[in-house]
């Protein structure tokens, strides 16, 4: 079972675009989880554009869910490194796609320590049957145009301010 939420909020009968999301599939093979995420557009006259490119897999310790983000939003950008814009893909009005997703069954990330020390410490979070995960995904009602007048804004932050909201799915773990 799946939950499915869509921000910002509606009845379907505003006429508002949002983008629903909901699992079509998922299938593990060695080292990797493979995720159908079916998108829907409700709106009977307008194309729906989402990032579909996987932005980052983050675990949150407070929750213990993994967060799968193809979204800009709150992602940290290392100041002089190129920031690659995301593809993007559409929905047809009154229509549904299939968004396909392949993430590693483990992650790696810096351990946060208490104290202050020289040395790197290397944490692995495994995303085994048991591991909630929820699928984020930004998106508008408008394509994503890249700002071309130069030195303004950073390319993530523009794909930031493009979205108009997000379709969220959350996935339970097999024993939750």
């Amino acid at each position: 079972m799946t939950r499915s939420e869509a921000e910002p909020p509606g009845d379907g009968g505003d006429g508002e675009p949002r983008l629903e999301a909901r699992m079509a599939g998922m299938s593990r093979r060695t080292g990797m989880i493979e995720l159908a995420v079916e998108l829907s557009n409700p709106s009977p006259d307008r194309a729906v554009h989402y990032i579909s490119d996987l932005r980052a897999i983050v675990f949150d310790d407070a929750t213990g869910r993994f967060l799968v983000r193809l979204t800009d939003e709150g992602r940290e950008l290392i100041p002089s490194t190129a920031g690659a814009l995301p593809r993007f893909a559409q929905v047809d009005p009154a229509s549904t796609a299939v968004l396909p997703l392949r993430i590693p069954e483990e992650i790696v990330r810096m351990r946060v320590s208490e104290t202050p020390t020289d040395e790197v410490e290397l944490e692995r979070h495994e995303l085994g049957p048991d591991a909630e995960i929820e699928v984020v995904i930004g998106w508008s009602d408008t394509p994503f145009y890249p700002d071309t007048r130069g030195g303004r804004r950073g390319a993530a932050s523009s794909a930031v301010e493009w979205e108009k909201g997000q379709a969220r799915l959350v996935i339970p773990g097999q024993g939750g």
